[in-house]
């Protein structure tokens, strides 16, 4: 296995964590940064805590990539496609066919990702399968399974006009302050559910979602004040508060993936449920849900 020399370097700060992200082809570079916009470019001092290093390779037909974890290990392959990833270092590399140059979305999606959260999600960043919506200066995590409604919630809230930090996963820094981050991505709906009409479409825990990309204004990339919603479903919407105990116990129920950090993730759920968890329940218009969580933190209380 070949990897090239890495000319071509960018310092970004996904998550508030130094990454340095090199590559041998300064396209491949460009088209790799595409989807860190948002963050900025940083010229801190110290040393990267991640460096992410790309290698163009040979022609490939477009194909799936797949990753397998292994204790601190991360690797992806596809047709074209080497990658891995090791936490302990805190590098990533992969080679990159030349098809990717003319898709940033999918070699953010497909291969960067993938390999940057392994690596940030293993570096103070745990992840919580929720949703996020900032209403004034709180974020609400709205906690559930694949399937309860998080995504459509996401894209709701933003509808009405509230910043969103995820629609399925938010990332949770304990140290030194408690601090919860974003990842601007698009939102995934079911293609009935997407008022865009957008014919890109996702394959996302086996089923078909449509993309729905935020415009900027939409998205927000932290917050320092968080409160636990775990999400429950009526007939009709409500909002009361929940005992932190019990919902610390639900939310221990690690689905596949999340579990993989369950010491770090009850660290962050315990550090949550200190400020207070509440249950939502949603009915078949979520925008009642929105509606309720407005009318009861829209003063930022």
């Amino acid at each position: 296995m070949q990897w090239g020399a890495t000319a071509w370097c960018r310092d970004m700060a996904p998550l508030g964590v130094h990454t340095a992200f090199a590559a041998d082809d300064p396209r491949l570079l460009d088209a790799a940064l595409a989807g860190y916009r948002a963050w900025g470019e940083t010229e801190a001092p110290e040393t990267p805590r991640i460096e992410i290093r790309l290698t163009l390779g040979e022609r490939a037909a477009p194909g799936p990539c797949l990753v397998r974890v292994t204790g601190s290990q991360l690797t992806l392959s596809g047709t074209g496609v080497t990658g891995e990833a090791d936490a302990r270092l805190g590098t990533a590399r992969c080679i990159v066919p030349p098809h990717f140059l003319d898709d940033p979305a999918s070699l953010v999606a497909d291969i960067l990702d993938p390999l940057l959260l392994f690596l940030l999600a293993r570096t103070g960043r745990t992840p919580l399968h929720a949703a996020g919506v900032v209403i004034g200066e709180t974020a609400l995590l709205l906690c559930g399974a694949s399937g309860s409604g998080k995504s459509t919630l996401a894209l709701t809230a933003a509808g009405a006009g509230l910043p969103v930090l995820s629609d399925d996963t938010v990332y949770v820094q304990t140290d030194p302050v408690l601090r919860v981050w974003g990842f601007p991505r698009p939102i995934h709906v079911f293609p009935a559910d997407d008022p865009t009409g957008s014919d890109h479409r996702r394959l996302r825990s086996g089923r078909i979602k449509a993309a729905v990309p935020l415009p900027a204004s939409a998205s927000v990339l932290k917050a320092d004040r968080a409160l636990l919603c775990l999400l429950d479903h009526g007939d009709d919407a409500a909002l009361e508060p929940m005992d932190s105990v019990a919902a610390t116990e639900r939310l221990s129920r690690l689905e596949p993936g999340f579990d993989l950090l369950a010491a770090d993730s009850a660290a962050a759920v315990r550090a949550l449920a200190a400020n207070g968890a509440w249950r939502l329940t949603l009915s078949r218009r979520p925008a009642h849900a929105i509606a309720l969580l407005r009318d009861r933190f829209g003063d930022g209380g």
